[in-house]
């Protein structure tokens, strides 16, 4: 299997076929749910693309098949190894004296008859499209064939033969003549494959199974859970010899292969495995930014340093455990050393860590304890130093006293009548008044 990220690297197509309705049926009805449409797409241009006079200097780059397809170099190539799998493809490299050129070698489609009878090809359509349209399609396939011809029954070949009609001169019917070989071999004209699956296994069976032979396990059960192991080892990217070696601790001498006891070992060494470099990562970043000085400490942080420096793990936790008068339980122990076995803090940082989970709780749990790790390798701590630092400040942070707002009291004032005098100037005299109520009287 070829890929380049250079667009430029020359191509060319090495031969022609021809495609015709019942090709073009074939492969749209049966090919394309394996391959995609962009794969088909590729395949027919491929045949377009073909030049019978052209040279290698007239060879272009892929960019151009992925301005004809418009699509990216990934997904082009994602396509061809499609096309390559299920045979319809073929690729070369090819050296010259400036560089590799890949050549592609073009199959016929086959018939479908010759499709379905590939398991390969119809076991993956059945999967692909489900099982009812995959009946459907067989069904009409296999109609379609029948009509082509009809049975002929209860009959005699009575046909004339070649030497019944024409005569050849002397022995010109035994032994062909010059001009006749010449002009056969003229015209030879090497015919076009027609599309085989691809089905050569890059994983080395034989080392799997001589392997395994040596614990007595037999080799018919590799090629009972072959599909299984080979989707393990495609999963993980592990060779025939890691695969092996990675399932040793689950055969248990029961001359058979638990492949659930394997998938979950291989998963949990993956994660291991990744997690540790993942964390050494972030120590090893952190130690880059670590203090060349302590700053801050006093006795008490002085001490609490030397004690994670001289202690391990579990005698560090003991040691509190008895200073706060409790037990040190077996869940603890094991948080701890998950801590340093699968994940690869270093002991004095673990020893801070059971230090500040115990100031916020009487026992180390396995959520606070992760909790704390993560907080402290995504802010760069990776000695003790500066988790107890970085402890510190966080603590300050919390424990600063914030300003208290004051309200001032409002008080809402009434109104003090005793000192308000009636107003007694109505703005009237009085003898508009007699005026008023005698007018008042009239009317």
């Amino acid at each position: 299997m070829f890929e380049t990220a250079d667009p430029k690297h020359l191509y060319y197509v090495a031969n022609r076929i021809r495609l015709f309705p019942e090709d073009e049926k074939v492969l749209i009805k049966l090919y394309q749910p394996l391959v995609g449409a962009v794969a088909v797409a590729l395949y027919q241009t491929l045949i377009q693309n073909y030049d019978p006079y052209g040279i290698i200097s007239d060879s272009k780059g892929i960019y151009s098949l992925q301005e004809q397809l418009d699509c990216s170099l990934k997904q082009l190539f994602n396509s061809l190894h499609k096309l390559e799998a299920v045979g319809l493809v073929q690729t070369f490299l090819s050296d010259n004296v400036f560089n590799n050129v890949l050549v592609f070698k073009l199959l016929q489609v086959p018939a479908a008859d010759k499709f379905f009878a590939t398991p390969l090809l119809a076991s993956l359509l059945k999967e692909k499209v489900g099982v009812p349209t995959f009946h459907d399609l067989s069904h009409a396939f296999a109609q379609e064939a029948k009509l082509k011809e009809k049975p002929i029954k209860n009959a005699k070949d009575v046909s004339a033969n070649f030497f019944d009609v024409f005569r050849l001169p002397g022995d010109e019917a035994i032994t062909p003549s010059s001009d006749v070989v010449q002009a056969a071999q003229e015209n030879k004209v090497h015919e076009v494959e027609i599309a085989k699956v691809n089905d050569h296994d890059s994983i080395d069976w034989d080392f799997i199974k001589q392997e395994y032979s040596r614990y007595q396990i037999p080799a018919s059960e590799i090629d009972l859970n072959k599909e299984q192991i080979r989707g393990l080892i495609q999963t993980y990217g592990l060779s025939e010899k890691e695969f092996v070696d990675e399932s040793l601790p689950c055969l248990h001498g029961s001359y058979s292969l638990n492949m659930r006891d394997i998938s979950n070992t291989l998963a949990e060494n993956y994660k291991r495995t990744n997690t540790r470099e993942n964390v050494q990562t972030q120590l090893n970043e952190g130690r880059k930014k670590a203090l060349a000085t302590i700053k801050d400490m006093d006795d008490n942080d002085k001490k609490l340093l030397k004690a994670a420096n001289e202690s391990s793990p579990a005698e560090f936790l003991y040691k509190l455990k008895t200073q706060k008068g409790g037990i040190t339980s077996a869940n603890e122990k094991q948080i701890i050393n998950n801590l340093h076995t699968q994940y690869g803090l270093p002991e004095d940082l673990i020893n801070i860590l059971t230090y500040t989970c115990l100031t916020y709780d009487t026992v180390v749990s396995s959520n606070l304890a992760y909790k704390i790790a993560n907080d402290w390798l995504q802010h760069g701590v990776a000695t003790a130093v500066q988790a107890l630092q970085y402890v510190k400040k966080r603590r300050n942070s919390f424990g600063k006293k914030r300003p208290v707002r004051t309200y001032q009291k409002r008080v809402e004032k009434g109104t003090d009548w005793s000192k308000k005098k009636a107003d007694r100037d109505a703005g009237i005299s009085t003898e508009q008044l007699k005026n008023l109520f005698k007018d008042l009287n009239n009317k």
